[in-house]
């Protein structure tokens, strides 16, 4: 199941795309993160975490991943700072219709790839926990 979640970066909007499945625990059915260490998800939990990376959001904080592409350094950013995503996308609403008049997608293989070539210094996320705030180090 993919679960897409909105994101505000200055002016610009995003989405991210979480990979989740239903797992049975005891009998009881639970949403889970698939193909990530920490399987715990929570809407909630996510939503708050969404709005602490677009509150700490600032037009500087693109330039820490690349001062050349602003679409990649801020799919940087929110990956740095969502680790369990497997892409993010943006979307562009025509101003006429208010309709979407185009998307761009970007996988998380594809920015590992891009992290690795260009030795993108990334935050150590080996003890990030959604269900724990202070392990999500926004910067």
């Amino acid at each position: 199941m993919l679960i897409k979640n909105r994101i505000k970066l200055g002016n610009n909007n995003y989405y991210i795309c979480c990979d989740c499945e239903y797992k049975s625990k005891n009998e009881l059915v639970e949403l889970k993160l698939k193909n990530y260490k920490n399987t715990y998800f929570d809407g909630g939990d996510l939503s708050r975490l969404i709005k602490k990376i677009e509150n700490n959001y600032n037009k500087f904080t693109y330039k820490k991943y690349t001062n050349e592409q602003w679409f990649l350094s801020d799919c940087l950013y929110i990956y740095d700072n969502i680790p369990f995503i497997i892409g993010v996308g943006d979307f562009y609403i025509s101003s006429n219709d208010g309709i979407i008049n185009s998307t761009s997608y970007i996988t998380k293989d594809e920015l590992d790839e891009y992290i690795k070539k260009y030795n993108i210094v990334m935050k150590n996320k080996e003890k990030f926990k959604l269900w724990d705030e202070r392990t999500w180090n926004i910067n």
